[in-house]
């Protein structure tokens, strides 16, 4: 059996979207400290309907920002998903803000 490329990177995002130091680890961990729910998160982020599933889970496979450049890191990030997802919007703004709220353990 032949596995093509898209099947892999699948998999990779889909991996890499729950480890630990990607983004996906991040917002998972915001949503258990706050109550919020994995749909409010993705409304908040501009990706609530099922037409934006693959984008959320590349999103959620990026490495966390920079602690020093966040909002430049988040930039190149969502521009870079953008060129895949063209008809796609990311509310960048309210992606850094979640990463940037102070969590409690």
């Amino acid at each position: 059996m032949i596995t093509d490329d898209t099947s892999i990177l699948t998999t990779w995002y889909t991996f890499a979207a729950s480890a630990p130091g990607f983004l996906g680890s991040a917002l998972h961990l915001y949503r258990q400290r706050t109550g919020l729910s994995l749909a409010q998160q993705r409304a908040l982020l501009g990706l609530h309907d099922a037409s934006t599933d693959a984008i959320w889970t590349r999103l959620q496979a990026m490495p966390l920002p920079r602690p020093d450049h966040v909002d430049t890191d988040l930039q190149h990030i969502v521009a870079h998903l953008l060129t895949s997802f063209p008809g796609a919007t990311i509310h960048t703004a309210q992606l850094a803000a979640l990463l940037r709220t102070p969590l409690e353990p």
